[in-house]
């Protein structure tokens, strides 16, 4: 019994050696082709060409100029290495374990799961291939996937553990150069283990990690990006979601020494740190976001920064600024605290040497437009050193220089109210001018108290005399009750503001004295409340005006003595007269529309009528006449300008 199992073992074991010897001659032959061809059509759906064949025992198999037909579909392949498995037949298919293609040009809708379906494959191997997708190519590209699996016909890369090389990918206009990724691709919650590509110059390496919403950076770094002012970084971003990247966190991004254009920025040498930002939300939709930067310049249309630097904390509807310094304007500015969509809390601002010396007259309005979405501005430190601001732009022209602001404890805006509402404020200048009025040494001193405010005292010295002024605004009810006094010597009336107002020109200075009071709620407030006197004196003045047709002129030395406006509850009355000189007019703020101010003034041969408010004037000749005027003309004619508003010229 023992003999004859012996004698079976022996049997067996010669049958399978001689089978394996056979097969191996055979692979050695000329015949390798065709037996690899019958091997293959008996055992897979495919029917495969080869030119030639090679065999290395026990599981190698290298054919070359390999024709692989299956479902219609031909794929040409240059060289074609496989591994048989240990145990050759799995699920009812012959099993791989694995495939290497050499030197082929791929267009990868070809090479789908429908082309594998009828093999087990462990392992899927490219080596110096060329691969075209829909909208992408790729060329020399060295790629191993681990245990790949295809979902669907549609699905081009297969689900594995991927490592890829390729020396060039290019999308729509984009070229991503010397690329790596080692990465675990599947269905959901992929993960890149390490990727690196050139883009533009640049070099990117990181991981990423795959989440229901898209991609998260991890560890990124891009370095030395250059990108013209033409060219947007959003067209990487676009780039990456053509590659079904799409890209909504970044986890951890450092930019080191990158030159590009984000949103309406342009940014030159920027070095910067970026932890847990969600890319679908705003600015103020983060949540425990961090952002550090410093930069060589950064700017806009309107604003440009030079070696600015700054720590930013993001949460929920709010960014914490722990720090923000930057060259602005050829001075510094320098910022911490928290800022919101409706609300600004800084901690200081501090502002030193700027000098504004181009679109100043924008600055007021640009300042307005950016303020009024809040409902809440304070600062707790203010301190503005050595500032200048020129507007040569429009008349009337205007500079401040040598500018220096005190504040502490600050409410600027509040719940509607605009100015200040609380804290200590002190201004000084060293030399102020609007038009014509220049002042040197002008100081400011004010505090408010709960929307209380107190001008403690403003003192402005002039080229030939001074402006003083104290008072009060009461902004704590509704009504808003107000009072201002004014002391004034050696005001110029050659200004453009007076001279936008008036139909005549001015020459000369002006000496005033203001006491005046009322109500600011609203306009109807103020047109009952308002009372006070203005009383102010000419020197040296001097009138030149011309008729509305302007062939007639009328110069005089200007003395008017005394004028006096007086307000009682809104209703004004201005009157003076010297000599043949009368200036007279009364306004009812109720009824502002039948406001009345004339002024009639003699001298030799002519006669000056003026509707100032109407801006017009009447010239007349007396020199001469044909006709001259009855006594009773001339007197009803000076009545007419000390009447008041019912009376025509």
């Amino acid at each position: 019994m023992k003999k004859a199992l012996l004698l079976l073992s022996i049997l067996l074991v010669s049958i399978v050696t001689l089978s394996v010897l056979t097969l191996y001659v055979v692979m050695q032959s000329q015949y390798a082709p065709k037996a690899v061809n019958l091997i293959i059509d008996k055992l897979t759906p495919y029917s495969v060409i080869a030119s030639e064949v090679q065999y290395s025992a026990p599981f190698q198999l290298q054919l070359r100029d390999v024709e692989i037909e299956h479902l219609d579909q031909v794929v040409t392949l240059p060289k074609l290495t496989v591994w048989l498995s240990q145990f050759p037949w799995q699920n009812d298919k012959l099993s791989f374990d694995s495939i290497l293609i050499e030197g082929a040009t791929i267009d990868l809708s070809q090479l789908n799961s429908e082309l594998f379906s009828g093999v087990t494959l462990h392992q899927l191997a490219l080596k110096h291939v060329d691969i075209s997708g829909p909208k992408w190519s790729a060329r020399d590209v060295n790629l191993q996937i681990e245990q790949p699996i295809w979902s669907s016909s549609q699905q081009t890369l297969p689900y594995g553990d991927i490592q890829l090389s390729a020396e060039q990918l290019y999308m729509q206009g984009e070229a991503l150069d010397k690329l790596l990724v080692d990465m675990r691709y599947r269905a959901q919650d992929s993960t890149i283990f390490g990727s690196s590509f050139n883009w533009r110059g640049a070099s990117f390496s990181g991981q990423a990690e795959q989440y229901a919403k898209g991609w998260s950076l991890v560890n990124v770094t891009i370095d030395s990006l250059s990108l013209p002012e033409s060219e947007q970084i959003e067209q990487l971003i676009t780039t990456l979601g053509n590659l079904s990247l799409p890209i909504s966190h970044i986890n951890s991004l450092d930019i080191l020494n990158s030159s590009f254009n984000y949103a309406h920025w342009r940014l030159e040498r920027l070095d910067a740190s970026l932890e847990n930002l969600t890319l679908e939300g705003s600015l103020w939709q983060q949540n425990d976001g961090y952002l550090s930067f410093d930069a060589e310049s950064i700017s806009d249309q309107h604003i440009q920064l030079f070696s600015p630097r700054a720590r930013l904390a993001l949460t929920p509807q709010q960014v914490a600024i722990e720090e923000f310094d930057a060259d602005f304007k050829q001075g510094r500015v320098q910022l911490q605290g928290i800022i919101s969509p409706t609300q600004i809390a800084l901690e200081q601002l501090k502002i030193a040497g700027i000098k504004w010396l181009e679109q100043t007259e924008q600055l007021l309005p640009a300042l307005k437009e950016n303020t009024d979405r809040l409902n809440h501005l304070t600062i707790e430190q203010l301190k503005v050193e050595n500032a200048q601001f020129i507007q040569v732009e429009k008349l009337p022209y205007w500079q401040v220089s040598g500018l220096n602001i005190d504040g502490s404890q600050l409410t600027l805006i509040q719940d509607n109210k605009f100015g200040l509402l609380d804290g200590n404020l002190e201004v000084s200048a060293n030399a102020a001018s609007i038009d014509k009025l220049i002042a040197t040494q002008a100081h400011l001193k004010a505090h408010a108290d709960n929307s209380l405010l107190t001008l403690d005292r403003a003192f402005v010295p002039l080229e030939q005399g001074y402006i003083e002024a104290s008072g009060r605004w009461d902004r704590r009810s509704a009504s808003s009750p107000w009072q201002v006094s004014l002391h004034a010597d050696g005001l110029p009336l050659q200004h453009h503001l007076l001279e936008q107002q008036l139909p005549f020109s001015l020459t000369g200075l002006a000496e005033v004295e203001m006491e005046l009071k009322g109500l600011s709620g609203d306009y109807s407030m103020l047109s009952h409340s308002l009372s006070g006197y203005i009383s102010a004196n000419l020197h040296q003045a001097q009138l030149n005006a011309s008729s509305f047709d302007g062939e007639q002129s009328f110069e005089q030395n200007f003395d008017l003595g005394e004028i006096k406006l007086r307000a009682d509850r809104g209703r004004i009355l201005i009157a003076a007269q010297e000599g043949t000189t009368q200036l007279a007019g009364e306004a009812d703020l109720t009824k502002p529309q039948f406001a009345t101010l004339l002024l009639k003034s003699e001298q030799t041969c002519q006669e000056l009528w003026s509707d100032i408010l109407g801006k017009a004037n009447v010239i007349k000749q007396t020199c001469g006449e044909k006709s001259p005027q009855s006594p009773q003309a001339s007197d009803a004619q000076e009545s007419a300008v000390a009447s008041g508003p019912s009376t025509a010229l």
